[in-house]
């Protein structure tokens, strides 16, 4: 049995849409009560239109990066998982780096795995889920504690709010020197679309509308780039 007997599976298409009817039924729901609450609240029937039309209008773009991860997974794990992932909880930059480290330490490509024995398949799906897993179980015992922590540290001082702020900034620190020596494709590939994200960030000051296009443009370019100079080392 190979990966993509599993990939391809029938079994695996109907719990995926199980899965995600289940979610857009909820998100449904919970639509239905936002609307209820606003006309409580005394908004209009017409505001509560053009908030949802504007709210649709604004994901469709960003949603673009989304779409070309998928498309990313799709080449290598088939249609159904990447769309299970990507549709759920899982996050554009998480569920490509777990496939990439999974596939690393099993020693095969991630491109193999349609091709490779069904275990590298399942190991790298059993990785993209127990490593996001952990997660939601934190937001459920100590979301509430932490939240509140953060908003003390904020309002308490400037060095509360600075350090929180730098958080983010230290995990990208973590991973720059992975991607940079990891090999020759990777570090073309990151400062590639480092270089389209500073540009885009400096156009977008007179042309606001572009900083949705941002994400997309640099994991585009950057995958281009890095295409390229695989094609050219070879």
């Amino acid at each position: 049995m190979t990966g993509s007997t599993i990939a391809k599976s029938p079994l695996l298409y109907i719990l995926v849409g199980c899965g995600l009817l289940a979610i857009i039924v909820y998100a449904l729901i919970c639509l239905r009560k936002a609307k209820k609450c606003c006309l409580k609240e005394g908004i209009s029937e017409e505001k509560i239109k053009q908030v949802i039309t504007s709210t649709i209008s604004a994901s469709i773009v960003p949603s673009l990066a989304i779409l070309i991860g998928f498309l990313i997974l799709a080449a290598s794990m088939g249609s159904a998982w990447p769309w299970w992932r990507l549709s759920v909880i899982g996050a554009l930059q998480y569920e490509t780096m777990a496939a990439s480290y999974a596939t690393s330490s099993l020693g095969v490509e991630l491109g193999s795995l349609l091709s490779g024995p069904a275990e590298n398949f399942t190991g790298v799906m059993w990785v993209m889920t127990l490593g996001i897993i952990v997660g939601p179980i934190v937001v459920i015992l100590f979301a509430k504690k932490y939240s509140t922590g953060l908003m003390k540290a904020k309002s308490g001082s400037d060095w509360g709010n600075i350090a929180i702020t730098c958080i983010p900034l230290a995990v990208v620190a973590v991973y720059v020197p992975l991607l940079l020596f990891s090999s020759i494709p990777h570090a073309v590939a990151f400062l590639s679309s480092l270089f389209v994200t500073l540009i885009c960030a400096i156009l977008s000051k007179k042309a606001r509308w572009l900083s949705n296009f941002t994400i997309g443009l640099s994991m585009v370019c950057g995958i281009a780039a890095a295409v390229a100079v695989e094609f050219l080392l070879k």
